[in-house]
């Protein structure tokens, strides 16, 4: 009984990490656009791109039953000086008695200067085995972090790649397909720590999506300590994350189920 309910309680642990990680790939809006394209934007051509509402449902399977779902927003605000989108995430996991929530909002922005996005702030909010509510300041390009933690604040700082929330990690990821790079490293501001994730893009892959039948997509791995993260994009589908795995205990599944796309004419 024991051995059986820690099994239970790693794996919602683990699912509220693959949530969190989930979180990271439901990306915003853009074009299909070659590098060079993308590479020469300028702000005023980027923001042209991303004036659009967008909404994502993704649902939770173990065992091959469903066990929770993930909805999130994006908004791209109008006639500010730099591209910027106002993101919202909410999930939920039910597992017998073990149910968690998570709830996140974040703020994107695009560099120009930098050609990558950034991450001026975010807030999360989990609820169940691993309550928290955090909310980070993100300065000085990307580089410095005010972390609260409840009620403890932390600094970080790193040398060479931006902090991102999780919706900014998965906006970037996006745009690196978009440009076609094979190799990337990002980092993450965790609560408590910064996790560095090193991926590559492994080539095509055909999986069978329940709803749009067989689809081509692009499959991205984690070669680093998390390397446990799988990830399938499909570029018919806007470059979306349609699947994703962590392939821990019980290997459970996420699966895009809806997603839609309203931008002004």
């Amino acid at each position: 009984m024991v051995i059986e309910l820690n099994r239970l309680v790693t794996f919602s642990k683990q699912t509220l990490k693959m949530l969190t990680l989930l979180s990271c790939c439901l990306l915003a809006f853009m074009p299909k656009l070659s590098a060079v394209e993308i590479n020469e934007l300028t702000a005023e051509e980027f923001n042209d791109l991303h004036q659009c509402e967008k909404y994502f449902e993704y649902d939770i399977y173990f065992l091959g039953s469903n066990v929770g779902y993930l909805h999130r927003t994006i908004i791209w605000q109008k006639d500010t000086a730099l591209p910027k989108a106002t993101v919202t995430s909410f999930g939920e996991v039910s597992f017998l008695w073990l149910d968690s929530t998570y709830q996140q909002k974040s703020t994107i922005r695009y560099s120009p200067q930098y050609n990558h996005f950034l991450t001026p702030e975010f807030s999360q909010k989990i609820t169940g085995l691993k309550n928290r509510d955090m909310h980070a300041l993100i300065a000085d390009n990307g580089l410095k972090s005010r972390v609260t933690l409840d009620t403890d604040i932390s600094h970080y700082q790193v040398k060479h790649y931006p902090l991102y929330d999780i919706d900014t990690l998965g906006t970037q990821i996006r745009l690196n397909l978009l440009q076609g790079k094979k190799r990337f490293t990002l980092s993450r501001q965790a609560s408590s720590r910064i996790d560095t994730y090193h991926f590559e893009v492994t080539g095509l892959d055909v999986i069978e999506h329940e709803k749009w039948g067989e689809l081509t997509t692009i499959k991205v791995i984690e070669v680093g300590e998390h390397e446990n993260i799988v990830l399938w994009f499909s570029a018919k589908h806007d470059h979306q994350l349609v699947k994703a795995e962590l392939d821990m205990m019980f290997s459970p599944l996420v699966w895009l189920t809806n997603f839609s796309v309203q931008c002004e004419q």
